[in-house]
């Protein structure tokens, strides 16, 4: 093991001892990483604002009997407005909670923090709805999966989109009105400006992807939509608990 840089984002952190900590990082180049900071609960710590959850950062990492202790972090966002916000505080939690549990070890996840920080970012700044943050998300999240539904044709007989009267999903994406009488896979029905939102999200580029204004009802489509999606791909019980009707 040797020092390495890394730039990254404090996911979670745990109280280790006295006054350590120990802090899971979703960085550049390296995907998640646990470290450990020593004395950084202690008000005298040069390394205390940089040891909180939700600290953007470039960490000088040093190993030490097989472990990476933080030893310098140069701090470039904290996302600090998260904190007055019950709501935005509860979306960013998510967001981590689900970067921790929804990704392994050692896999490359440059893109993920990019969205990740990008999402944080736009919950600080407040100027969009928090529901609509998580929403993006969390359906790009499954396009860093490859797990995103198909929304452009009918996953039955192809029949493109522009050309329903009616919109089905089912795990696998969208399915006309022609097959919801005998698709036993079908969980629910979606709005023509539902299925326009999740369009744009999955296929927008990322500086974009967030710029777009639905009704709260469409919103709540889309939770509906990602809450269904998440339980068929992933262990949904954290969703559901950290996302409350």
């Amino acid at each position: 093991m040797k020092t390495i840089k890394a730039r990254g984002i404090v996911l979670r952190e745990f109280q280790a001892g006295e006054s350590d900590k120990r802090l899971l990082l979703l960085c550049k180049g390296y995907g998640r990483l646990m470290v450990y900071a020593r004395g950084v609960r202690k008000q005298s710590s040069k390394l205390m604002a940089a040891a909180q959850l939700f600290t953007y950062a470039d960490f000088v990492l040093t190993p030490s009997k097989g472990l990476y202790f933080v030893t310098q972090a140069d701090i470039i966002e904290m996302f600090y407005n998260l904190r007055l916000d019950y709501d935005r505080l509860l979306s960013a939690h998510l967001i981590a909670e689900v970067c921790d549990k929804s990704i392994w070890d050692s896999v490359d996840c440059d893109d993920l923090l990019l969205l990740t920080i990008k999402s944080l970012s736009r919950l600080s700044k407040g100027r969009i709805p928090s529901l609509q943050v998580t929403c993006v998300f969390l359906l790009r999240f499954f396009v860093f999966h490859g797990l995103q539904p198909e929304i452009d044709n009918c996953v039955i007989c192809g029949i493109s989109a522009n050309k329903m009267e009616r919109f089905y999903l089912c795990a696998e994406g969208l399915v006309c009105g022609n097959h919801n009488s005998n698709s036993s896979n079908i969980q629910m029905n979606l709005s023509h400006a539902a299925v326009a939102a999740i369009r744009f999200i999955l296929q927008s580029e990322l500086e974009k992807v967030f710029l777009f204004t639905v009704y709260d009802g469409v919103l709540e489509e889309l939770k509906r939509v990602i809450r269904m999606l998440w339980r068929i791909h992933f262990d949904g019980s954290y969703i559901n608990t950290l996302w409350m009707d």
